[in-house]
């Protein structure tokens, strides 16, 4: 079977449309009821929709798929949802498929039988076939994804919903056959020889780079903790590893190496890949070693403040992603100096990211009421100029550690503000996340920094495929560099973060092939990078506006400037540092301050605070 029928990406059958036998089918849906072709004729036309209950991608289209049922059953179209998923009984199907939330009958296709008929191969897909059972059309329900890990903020066309207006006004569809995008359909596989087992070999991969997401209770959709688990899916995880979208990680290896790498080397690749073609054998389970173990709760223990969202905030089932900030009150009798952060989604299948800031202006409550919902709403940036950042959160990730003797200020009197990354499952639900800190008395005797590379100057004409942002600034003292985190909206396709030495030699902190605003994150170096006094720290950030860049949220192009909203541009690469010499700070600040003001034009979303250099700790 060719691989391409096996991964989690585009789909293509070489059967021209209407060419094939006449449709056989005699399935039963979850509530019991017997559906053959015999009920083809009775309606204008039948949609079949190929569906997944594990797959992110087939959840997410159900409230969609059941504003159609709704618009077009009364026109005279039948539809059917059909499982053609991992096998399972039949009323644990049922329950999941309930639990979806789809609002029109679910045909159980385990054999899959139907699904070769009509040559499905990946969920959510569509075939519309008319009385006499000839297909009509075959392919996507929109084209928000473009390919395997790119997606559209929003889709251009509505393909299925396109086809049954031509059927409507007995006409042929004009686009009968799409590309459809989604999750392998788990065809069962051929055997081959392989000495790769799952046991010896896959399940220590799976266990270090996969579990931390891909266990009961966390956000990925499926588990892959056992054979049972992850035979299923063999070939779609061949698929995403290849192909780089899975483990979520951009950063390209370099000399640099960063803490809790997630990239698969290319001999573990090469070894799922063998795995999925050998029929995932399952080897003996004496071979198993122990699973992971993950401590429930707090990771670091009991935290010395928890802080909690003061309501929970409700999203809806679809529609874009939401990027919304909640002010978070504390009180504190005097400054507190933060070891560690750690932050607990309360809806880890629905927030994607988040960042945690610290706020001494009360600009972030000014924001906050803005409208009728709890926080307000920003994207890209807090709002405000933050007086101390405590780290972030993504799926898989632990707790954000200060370096040791370089513990972050928290003032009295401040506020912390979480800014979430939300992304609708096809599910509604609520989120109530909350903050552990974890303070130390030790007063840092070390500072942590924040040099950020960075322009406003961004002006891109529409259709411009490699528009370039640069930007530079000299070290006026020696540092560790500790960290890296880039920053940009959907349009920016490469981004390289550079240390030019003294002595003109280069060294690479950062390289972005393939950045994707969907998994920016903050990177620590494994060890401190050494840059002496003299190094210039270089920035290039790479744009394309075209109408092929599928991440283009404005299709025509448009012109793009600098700014907050998510059809606006920004290019931030912020490089954290420890002076070598504390008495360095104070210099160090006062030359970060005058390039900051330069960039700004003096102006900013608040006044500076009295210590010129406290705004840029991190």
């Amino acid at each position: 079977m060719r691989r391409t029928f096996l991964i989690f990406a585009a789909a293509w059958t070489a059967i021209a449309v209407g060419a094939e036998e006449r449709l056989h089918f005699d399935l039963i849906d979850t509530e019991g009821s017997r559906h053959t072709e015999a009920g083809l004729p009775k309606v204008r036309a039948t949609v079949f929709v190929f569906v997944g209950t594990a797959c992110p991608l087939s959840n997410r289209y159900v409230p969609e798929l059941n504003r159609l049922v709704q618009e077009y059953t009364p026109r005279g179209f039948a539809f059917f949802a059909v499982y053609s998923g991992p096998s399972l009984p039949l009323d644990q199907m049922a329950a999941q498929v309930k639990e979806s939330g789809y609002g029109f009958r679910v045909l159980d296709d385990r054999e899959r039988k139907l699904t070769r008929a009509v040559g499905a191969t990946v969920t959510p897909q569509a075939v519309v076939v008319n009385g006499e059972g000839k297909r009509l059309y075959r392919g996507r329900i929109d084209d928000r994804m473009v390919e395997l890990g790119k997606s559209r903020p929003r889709p251009t066309r509505h393909d299925l919903r396109a086809a049954l207006d031509e059927i409507l006004m007995g006409q042929a569809v004009s686009q009968p056959e799409t590309k459809a995008v989604g999750c392998a359909i788990p065809f069962p596989m051929r055997k081959r020889p392989s000495t790769i087992t799952f046991s010896r070999h896959v399940a220590p991969i799976l266990y270090d780079r996969c579990s931390g997401c891909h266990r009961p209770g966390q956000a990925a959709p499926f588990s892959l903790l056992s054979h049972a688990d992850a035979a299923p899916r063999a070939s779609l995880i061949a698929a995403v590893t290849e192909s780089r979208v899975m483990p979520p990680w951009k950063a390209e290896a370099g000399a640099a190496r960063f803490e809790g790498d997630q990239r698969l080397t290319v001999s573990e690749i090469a070894t799922l890949r063998e795995w999925a073609d050998a029929g995932a054998p399952e080897g003996d389970p004496a071979d198993l070693p122990s699973p992971p173990e993950f401590r429930d709760g707090w990771q670091l223990g009991s935290p010395d403040l928890v802080v909690e969202m003061p309501s929970a905030f409700e999203i809806a089932a679809d529609g874009p992603d939401l990027y919304r900030c909640f002010v978070l009150p504390l009180s504190i009798p005097a400054n507190r100096f933060v070891k560690a952060m750690e932050f607990r989604p309360g809806n880890p299948k629905l927030v994607h990211h988040a960042l945690v800031f610290a706020d001494s202006s009360g600009a972030a409550r000014t924001h906050d009421g803005g409208d009728a919902l709890p926080g307000y709403p920003c994207f890209g940036a807090p709002g405000f100029l933050p007086s101390a950042s405590f780290g972030g959160w993504s799926p898989g990730s632990s707790a954000s550690r200060f370096p040791e003797d370089a513990a972050a200020t928290l003032r009295r009197g401040a506020a912390l503000v979480l800014q979430l990354h939300y992304h609708p499952t096809g599910k509604a639900g609520s989120d109530r996340s909350s903050i552990g800190l974890y303070f130390t008395d030790q007063a840092p005797t070390k500072k942590l920094m924040d040099i950020a590379l960075g322009s406003r100057a961004i002006d891109i004409p529409p259709g411009e495929r490699a528009y370039r942002v640069t930007d530079r600034f000299t070290l006026p003292v020696d540092v560790w560099a500790v960290g890296i985190i880039p920053h940009a909206h959907y349009i920016c396709k490469e981004m390289k973060g550079t240390a030019v030495l003294p002595d003109g030699r280069e060294r690479e902190l950062i390289s972005i092939k393939d950045w994707d605003f969907n998994w920016q994150r903050q990177y620590r170096y494994e060890k401190p990078v050494l840059l002496p006094e003299g190094t210039r720290l270089e920035m290039e950030f790479v744009y394309d506006n075209s109408e092929d860049n599928p991440r283009n949220p404005s299709l025509p192009p448009r012109r793009v400037l600098w700014g907050p909203d998510s059809t606006d541009e920004m290019a931030g690469l912020h490089v954290q540092v420890i002076p070598l010499r504390m008495e360095d700070v104070p210099e160090l600040g006062r030359a970060l301050w005058g390039k900051f003001m330069r960039a700004v034009g003096g102006r900013f979303y608040n006044l500076p605070q009295p210590d010129a250099s406290s705004h840029l700790t991190r």
